[in-house]
């Protein structure tokens, strides 16, 4: 009876709803987000950022503002100085120098002691621009003869040459691309053309997804409070990366890692566009200023600004035998990173073979710069763009094969210890399991 009493009393945790510990305090209002610090004597920020995609940044004036009551300062990437290390990272320079290169690229932070002054005194900036020609499509920007994204001026200062001319990016393929083309990793795996060749059905389909904008609740906001020394940083961040932001940070500043604590809060969302974006900004300005400083975006700014997931163009080609069985994957991504180089998009390339046993694989990225702003992830990076592409040209194989897509699948699954493109060797995923699940449904069935 006791050990039937006990069986029993054991917790049913499938299918259970358990509470949420931080719901109580978002529910009433209690929990303290990023932008809800207050700190005696906080001031507040708000940036000055460019009308236009590509230009060069003649002047910037900020006489006007620093007139308006209640506006404590003003910078520039040239006042602030702040170590601009890295023109291709918009953590480390995150205000414009010489060029804008994204609209809504910041040229100026304006500090007040309200944030209706601050807001006035951005306003007031007096910035001359001399347009350029824009690069908007991922795909013409990889062409030889298109317009570069940056100049070469601003691409040899954040490589540190001083050629005159940059090299463009050569393809697996030897085939002269722009300098706008940042990365080309091929993956490959035996011989790609032969796996065509064996094929008796081939089928190439071209798809082209588009930026999204991972629409969290909160905008980007921060909150930095240095101590009266300025020997230390207290940083309040609406981030997923804290331990990110403290690098950040105290890199941007050349201060000891020691010296910067970052406080985690309650996030509004993230989803994968909350990485390091304003913090080593603000840290700078408050480092400078011996003052608590905050800056929150406005909802326009983030949609403007943030890290959506990119924009890619895709053309893959699969080759299978009558039976089924896969015999290529040939793949090319065009994968529009903004401004900035994208540092997931590594990842991209290996989820075009999905999770298919395939002996000939031949898959490239072309990391592509354009006048955007930099991109980020969005639950699985580069995953859903890949795998939309791949999945859908599965349906038109099978088709085309006349075959059942879930026998497809099953024929083609991969099984423990089949070779990987990281030159390993998988190991269980259940796929197989999964499949015949699936097939035994009576949803599968009643199609």
């Amino acid at each position: 009876m006791t050990q039937t009493t006990q069986q029993q009393a054991q917790p049913v945790l499938v299918g259970t709803s358990l509470p949420r510990q931080d719901g109580p305090d978002k529910v009433t209002g209690r929990a303290r987000y990023a932008g809800d610090q207050a700190l005696p004597g906080m001031l507040y920020a708000r940036l000055v950022t460019s009308p236009y995609a590509h230009a060069r940044l003649l002047n910037i004036d900020t006489s006007a503002a620093l007139s308006i009551p209640g506006v404590v300062a003003a910078f520039t990437a040239e006042t602030l100085g702040m170590a601009q290390a890295n023109l291709l990272s918009r953590a480390q320079s995150p205000l414009a120098q010489h060029e804008v290169v994204w609209c809504g690229h910041p040229v100026a932070i304006v500090v007040g002691e309200t944030e209706a002054s601050a807001r006035d005194g951005a306003d007031a900036v007096e910035v001359d621009y001399d347009p350029l020609p824009a690069v908007i499509d991922p795909e013409a920007a990889t062409q030889p003869d298109s317009s570069p994204a940056r100049s070469h001026r601003q691409l040899e200062a954040a490589n540190g040459e001083e050629h005159s001319d940059i090299p463009r990016a050569i393809s697996s393929e030897g085939e002269g691309l722009s300098p706008n083309v940042s990365q080309t990793p091929p993956l490959q795996l035996g011989d790609i053309e032969a796996g065509l060749r064996e094929a008796e059905v081939v089928v190439e389909c071209r798809y082209r997804t588009h930026p999204v904008h991972q629409s969290y609740m909160e905008p980007h906001s921060v909150t930095v409070a240095p101590s009266p020394s300025g020997h230390h940083l207290v940083i309040w961040p609406s981030t997923q990366g804290l331990f990110n932001v403290r690098s950040a940070v105290a890199q941007a500043l050349k201060m000891p890692e020691r010296q910067v604590r970052v406080e985690s809060v309650p996030i509004g969302g993230g989803f994968g566009g909350k990485e390091t974006l304003l913090e080593p900004l603000v840290a700078a300005v408050a480092h400078r200023l011996r003052k608590p400083l905050q800056l929150v975006y406005t909802r326009q700014e983030d949609l403007l600004a943030g890290n959506p997931a990119p924009q890619t163009v895709i053309t893959i080609k699969l080759g299978a035998k009558r039976d089924g069985t896969l015999t290529a994957i040939q793949a090319r991504m065009i994968l529009d990173s903004g401004a900035y180089p994208n540092p997931l998009a590594g990842f991209s390339g290996f989820h075009f073979a999905g999770v298919y046993r395939c002996p000939n694989l031949d898959i490239r990225c072309d990391v592509v710069q354009t006048n955007k702003p930099g991109t980020g992830a969005y639950r699985a990076p580069a995953g859903p763009q890949a795998y939309f592409a791949l999945e859908s040209t599965v349906q038109d194989l099978c088709q085309q094969l006349e075959m059942d897509p879930l026998q497809f699948r099953r024929i083609n699954a991969l099984k423990e210890g089949d070779p990987n493109l990281m030159r390993g060797r998988w190991p269980r995923i259940g796929l197989l399991e999964c499949l015949e699940q699936i097939q035994q449904h009576p949803l599968w069935a009643q199609r």
